[in-house]
């Protein structure tokens, strides 16, 4: 409800808001050959970002409003944060590579060190009294400061061994050594060395070629066939840095004197995540080479699933980290791509792929069958027996469109004391009555969308003439479907903020027919809940980029060719999805996937460039 000239007047001056990232990345990558088969290689990189950022919201134009955290209302608001990171990674590789007659063998091995450190710190205040005076301090009201000082370490040891036998048997073995800052250190499942866990994983690859064998009929339709099959373990430390540390955290006590208070509970027997996946495939070139086809199919289960379980509420805190539950992930790959047209100067090229994968939850912890996650006024379920990520809430039936049709569902709800029958009335929601009993509440919610795509890939194509090359590539998805989170509050028609059209065709008058409910003041029969409304499909086809580029071919002493080009991205999307773009999630984490919280898209771009051969 604030004015927006205001807020640009007062809020943005370059002297209030102001915002600062410096990055540094330092790259080096030495190599020392001791013989021709045999060489020593170091990748050295150094990166360093610095962020220094003000933020204010301004008295003029901004009327006083409620801040949660205080339970009061206040005039304005002030904050500053600053932050620093600084990452070193380090790669030492030995390598090596003979041939015995019909047999190649390579190997290398190495060491990889990550050594990340955080530190943060920021203040927040309320009240400055003026816009002229819109500087942070320890005076202001319900002033408060708070920040991070992090440490994470990662370590591997590593190596890999290659074999080949006459271009027709490969197989490929691997070994890793991973240890982690992020373990516990009573971590068990791995080896202890230097007073670290260690977590172990291998892996092993191989590989046929059928086309060479020589006892393989010689076909003219069929060019090259390879079979390919593998078993790898891996692990996953995609934790908080503190998860197996305890710790203490700034408290503001009776929203005025700073202290500190226990935040965390450590778990010194955290440990990876691991995963143990199979997989098959085959691969062919047919017709002269001019059609490729290719499929995989993988087979995996994760145990030990880094998770959140329940503290006792005598500890104060609600939840830490552990290795519980166990997740299955099954799925196939299909590639095919093939030349219609292979003229002197003319060329066309065509494919796509397409995937899909199917996960299920095996197990959680504590033994629970299901639990639900609160998100951006959503919820989350995950359940045994059920795909992860599920969207959990209240199926819809319509409207209602009389007095009398609503009285005769016999539909309620409590009110905030959970004594006083709330009935339905005309204009509001039909939700469906799970349990019959004809109470609306929480036992009547149900699976609404599921965030998970049945298909998914991307189809390419590419026009040669001569010289001239244009390549378009488009992505697509099938079937996921994602929670306008947008929609929910510009559409539910329940507070003074600004709304979207579609409230114009609400319920108004006994006997209306449409989809949109009526509007009232704070919603007291939750007909804007969270519910299959705000789900939608979220299937797209989307031109991902087209690029024209052309190759000026040159022959001269330090400059081979030179290649101009000009690529557009995100050129246009089909979808039904009523928001800004369908391909989103709100986290990079499982519970966040398909959920639209009004981020700006992917934007249209236009890059163009020189290539340059020498």
């Amino acid at each position: 409800m604030a004015n927006p000239w205001a807020l640009n007047k007062y809020a943005e001056a370059e002297n209030k808001n102001h915002f600062e990232n410096a990055l540094l990345n330092i790259a080096v990558t030495p190599t020392y050959s001791f013989r021709s088969n045999l060489h020593l290689s170091e990748h050295f990189a150094y990166s360093l970002v610095n962020t220094n950022n003000k933020y204010y919201i301004p008295i003029n134009g901004v009327p006083d409003y409620y801040v949660a955290s205080v339970s009061a209302k206040r005039t304005n608001e002030v904050r500053s944060l600053a932050s620093k990171q600084n990452s070193v990674q380090s790669d030492t590789r030995l390598s090596w590579n003979r041939r015995f007659s019909a047999h190649d063998v390579a190997a290398f091995g190495g060491v990889r060190v990550n050594w990340e450190t955080y530190t943060r710190n920021s203040q927040l205040g309320y009240n400055t009294g003026s816009d002229k005076t819109p500087f942070m301090g320890s005076h202001l009201m319900n002033s408060q400061s708070e920040g991070d000082n992090d440490v994470w370490r990662n370590m591997d040891v590593y190596m890999q061994g290659n074999y080949n036998y006459a271009g027709r048997y490969y197989a490929q073995l691997n070994l890793t050594a991973s240890g982690s800052s992020r373990f516990g250190k009573d971590a068990d499942g791995g080896v202890k060395f230097g007073g670290v866990v260690w977590g172990i994983f291998p892996s092993v690859q191989a590989a046929w070629i059928l086309t060479n064998e020589s006892w393989m009929p010689q076909l003219d339709w069929l060019d090259y066939l390879r079979l390919s099959a593998g078993y790898d373990v891996s692990g996953n430390d995609d934790i908080a840095n503190d998860a197996s540390r305890s710790y203490f955290r700034s408290q503001l006590y009776l929203n005025d004197i700073s202290g500190l208070s226990f935040a965390g509970i450590g778990n010194t027997q955290i440990k990876w995540e691991t995963t143990r996946r199979a997989n098959v495939g085959i691969e062919s070139n047919l017709l002269a080479n001019r059609l490729h086809v290719a499929a995989n199919y993988f087979n995996s289960t994760t145990d030990d699933l880094l998770t959140f379980q329940m503290l006792g509420f005598l500890s104060g805190l609600e939840s830490n980290w552990s290795n519980a539950g166990k997740l299955k992930n099954t799925g196939y790959d299909i590639t095919v791509s093939g030349k219609p047209v292979a003229l002197k100067d003319w060329s066309w090229e065509l494919g796509f792929t397409i995937g899909h994968y199917k996960n299920e939850i095996k197990a959680l912890a504590d033994g629970v069958s299901a639990y639900n996650t609160e998100a951006y006024g959503g919820v989350i379920r995950t359940e045994v027996g059920q795909p992860a990520n599920l969207f959990y809430g209240y199926k819809t039936q319509g409207v209602f469109k009389t007095s009398e049709e609503a009285a005769n569902s016999g539909l309620y709800v409590l009110d905030a004391n959970g004594v006083k029958h709330n009935a339905f009335g005309a204009g509001d929601m039909i939700f469906y009555d799970r349990d019959g009993n004809k109470e609306i509440n929480e036992q009547d919610r149900v699976v609404i969308g599921d965030p998970n795509p049945d298909i998914y890939g991307n189809i390419f194509t590419a026009l040669t003439y001569k010289q001239f090359r244009l390549d378009a590539n488009f992505t697509y998805s099938v079937g996921n479907d994602v929670y306008n989170y947008m929609r929910s509050q510009l559409e539910g028609g329940s507070r003074f903020l600004n709304q979207t059209s579609s409230l114009t065709q609400r319920w108004q008058v006994e006997g209306q027919e449409t989809s949109v409910p009526k509007s009232t003041f704070q919603d007291p029969m939750g007909n804007s809940r969270f519910s299959d409304r705000w789900i939608e499909d979220g299937s797209y086809l989307k031109l991902k980029s087209l690029t024209l580029s052309y190759n000026l071919p040159l022959n001269k002493e330090f400059i081979q060719g030179l290649q101009f080009w000009i690529q557009g991205n995100n050129l246009f999307t089909l979808t039904d999805y009523l928001g800004t773009d369908p391909e989103v999630a709100a986290t990079s984490s499982v519970i966040g996937q398909g959920i639209d919280l009004g981020r700006i898209g992917q934007s249209r771009s236009f890059v163009a460039g020189i290539k340059i051969n020498l």
